[in-house]
């Protein structure tokens, strides 16, 4: 069924009643209905290749009928019947990509009523979904509410969702002229989807001086999935305020006055921020700014993967740009397989976790900053990277409103003029490993310290540089000739091995990974850094 509601048009599984016409004898075909209550229901939710039809059952009747037709303005006398046994009724055997649209009626001892208004739903495959999707991803929408109003109109329509709605907007750039919040509420069963109609360009442009979009800030939004939205503005890109069980997916966040995505105001859990491409940010730059000093706002058991964020310096005299930034006490986090390069400050810069969970890195490529590439304070595992650097060092591990504790640095490749891994105040520290990295630096330290190495692990690391003080059993690298195309600076940045390469089984079996940067599997003699080859 579609429903005009303003600018609305809905469709799909939005339930309405539809009264019978008046008592007589009545007959088939849906002319007449029976006497008494004649008030028909039909909602209908799309599966693989089949529909799911939900009626209402009426008192007296003897029997139910569902008509079918992949046409709109379906009728008895248009339809396919298919008599229902019960509710809910699943209907099979149909093609996915096709709109089907049906009516429902109802027979009594008068005859048959009057049919419903109509319903709608288009079978589909489920999503194919990866490791860092929510677990609801693959949930098909069950109403799909087209919008094709204006800018003024979009908040209004937005919020109007309910769970298993689909909202697709129509393409065209919506210049937004005032704060624009969104707060709304799906389930784990009835997920919200906010996306552009097939084949639309969806642009939301802020012009006032405001984030171009507040999501849950007046009540908690969760089970949402915001995809393949175009987003600038004058300020920030996307704020998420009180979130649980969010999906930032697809999106591109570019041309902002200040950090892209947030989630700096409000405790956050469960968010899904996957696959979007973050560039040229403002203000202070920051391409992801997740959680807030000192512990006062946390994120935890979120997933950040897939993303591009490049070119993040921002603007002004407090201008930062990490790439991906994610404060103090924040915890169970996954960083893993994004490309971030061109930054101001780290490509990934995480703090401690204040005793919770480890964080975890892995899988990243990071390169092209104008700092350290990757700084990891406490509490994480960091393995499978790969971060090349002209500045700073490539990777630090160092005091950051706490004292390094419980890192594992394991089969990374660390590459830099200067400095590739710099090590501070890991003396005393617990559970600190470093190993099977492949450090090397042009004219530096291969691996520094400062503040001692008692208790820190080291295994299987193959150095081009000198290396610190007590760092022992390290394997000498002979240069960038042991990678496929590699320069210092990370204008090339393939790090496979050559055949002839030193990190070849140079690695510690005790503390090999499973898979490399790729997903490769390792296989023994295991090869030290990012690459297995």
């Amino acid at each position: 069924m579609r429903k005009a509601l303003g600018s609305l048009v809905i469709a799909a599984s939005f339930v309405l009643a539809s009264c019978a016409g008046g008592g007589g004898s009545g007959g088939a075909g849906g002319l007449a209905g029976p006497s008494g209550p004649a008030v028909m229901t039909l909602s209908a939710a799309a599966g693989d290749a089949q529909i799911t039809f939900t009626f209402n059952t009426v008192s007296g009747a003897t029997g139910y009928t569902l008509y079918y037709a992949t046409a709109g303005g379906v009728t008895p006398f248009t339809g396919t019947p298919v008599p229902m046994t019960a509710s809910p009724f699943t209907l099979p055997g149909l093609t996915n990509g096709t709109t089907y649209y049906a009516v429902a009626t109802y027979t009594d001892a008068a005859g048959e009523s009057a049919p419903s208004a109509q319903a709608s739903a288009t079978p589909q495959l489920p999503l194919t979904g990866s490791p860092y999707d929510p677990g609801w991803g693959s949930v098909v929408p069950t109403t799909v509410v087209s919008f094709t109003g204006t800018a003024s109109q979009l908040e209004a329509a937005m919020n109007a969702l309910t769970p298993g709605d689909k909202l697709e907007i129509a393409n065209g750039t919506y210049n937004l002229t005032s704060k624009f919040n969104l707060d709304v509420q799906g389930t784990v069963a009835a997920p919200i989807w906010i996306t552009p109609a097939p084949g639309a360009t969806v642009t939301l442009n802020m012009t006032a001086t405001q984030n171009v979009m507040n999501v849950g800030e007046n009540s908690q939004t969760r089970y949402l999935c915001i995809r393949g939205l175009k987003i600038n503005g004058t300020s920030h890109g996307v704020r998420f305020y009180n979130c649980t069980q969010v999906w930032f997916d697809g999106n591109e966040v570019f041309n902002v006055g200040g950090p892209g995505v947030t989630t700096n105001t409000f405790d956050t859990s469960y968010m899904y921020i996957t696959r979007n491409d973050i560039h040229d940010t403002g203000g202070h730059g920051e391409g992801m700014y997740l959680g807030a000093n000192g512990a006062a706002v946390i994120m935890s058991n979120s997933i950040i993967a897939l993303n591009h964020v490049h070119d993040c310096y921002g603007t002004g005299p407090n201008a930062q740009g990490d790439g991906i930034e994610i404060k103090q006490g924040s915890w169970g986090n996954l960083v893993a397989e994004n490309h971030v390069h061109d930054t101001n400050q780290p490509c990934i810069l995480l703090y401690g976790t204040g005793g919770q969970a480890q964080n975890i890195v892995e899988r990243n490529i990071c390169y092209r900053c104008n700092d350290n590439a990757m700084q990891i304070q406490g509490e994480c595992i960091v393995r499978n990277n790969l971060c090349i650097s002209a500045s700073a060092s490539t990777f630090a591990s160092q005091f950051h409103e706490a004292n390094p504790t419980n890192i594992q640095v394991i089969h990374n490749t660390f590459i830099n003029t200067s400095t590739a891994a710099k090590l501070s105040a890991w003396g005393g520290a617990s559970n600190m490993v470093f190993a099977n990295n492949a450090c090397y630096s042009q004219s530096g330290s291969a691996i520094s310290q400062t503040g001692g190495v008692s208790g820190v692990t080291f295994a299987g690391n193959v150095c081009v540089g000198t290396v610190g003080s007590g760092i022992s059993g390290t394997i000498v690298g002979n240069g960038l000739s042991d990678f496929v195309n590699v320069s210092w600076n990370g204008t090339n940045t393939d790090a496979h091995l050559t055949a002839a390469s030193a990190c070849k089984s140079a690695a510690s079996a005790t503390h090999a990974t499973t898979a490399d940067l790729e997903g490769a599997t390792r296989t023994a003699p295991h090869d030290a850094g990012c690459y297995e080859d």
